[in-house]
């Protein structure tokens, strides 16, 4: 009779050591979901940051071009390169050129964003080294960039919850593209006895879409 309760008391405790084991595992399990989870939310907040931030380029761009355009000017410099590019181009001025072009690209099946991007990239470059005033342009636009730009990917990292004082962002002049370096805290899940809780902040870091016309701004 003692034999079987000691059988039943064994049972009990392996049971229990079962149990254990089981949610242990199941701790361990979801943590691992979780880093996942993390990781990719950390790459969604910088590749929506960098997307935020060429945003911006591009429309200092489309200013840019078409101040150079229709600006009202007395300079006699700078009509003589206006009117030089539209003689060069057929009568198109600039905006008209990357407008076209980039209609082109839509009625091809691409996205409009990427399309101005694309047409940017084809139209801008040869023009830029052809007209100095265009490129001037393009210059003074980008040269009062830097809050606008920051403040831009700084309010998407915000939104994803991201972390601000982790984040660098910098145009690469190697690329041709906005890049931002963030990260997000992963906390793991903890049971408080055999899996003790910790933080780690996992860094991403997002690209934008190159934009190789600013090589010829720059340069």
């Amino acid at each position: 009779m003692n034999y079987f309760k000691n059988e039943r008391g064994n049972a009990a405790i392996f049971l229990l050591w079962l149990l254990g084991i089981v949610a242990i595992i199941f701790i361990l399990t979801i943590n691992i979901v979780k880093v996942y989870i993390v990781k990719e939310h950390a790459n969604l907040a910088v590749e929506q940051a960098a997307l935020a931030g060429t945003a911006v380029l591009l429309e200092k761009t489309k200013k840019a071009v078409k101040d150079f355009d229709t600006k009202p000017t007395l300079d006699p410099l700078y009509i003589l390169d206006r009117e030089a590019q539209q003689t060069l181009d057929l009568g198109k001025s600039v905006s008209e050129l990357i407008e076209n072009r980039k209609n082109q690209l839509v009625g091809s099946g691409r996205a409009e964003a990427d399309a101005y991007i694309k047409a940017a990239n084809e139209i801008l470059p040869v023009r830029v080294d052809r007209h100095y005033f265009l490129k001037k342009e393009l210059k003074d636009a980008f040269g009062s960039l830097g809050s606008e730009l920051s403040a831009a990917v700084i309010r998407v990292i915000n939104d994803n919850d991201a972390r601000q004082e982790d984040t660098v962002i910098e145009l690469s002049n190697d690329h041709w593209r906005v890049e931002v370096e963030s990260t997000v805290r992963f906390e793991s899940i903890s049971d408080n006895k055999y899996i003790m809780s910790f933080f780690e902040d996992i860094p991403q870091v997002g690209y934008g879409p190159t934009l190789s016309f600013l090589e010829k701004v720059y340069n």
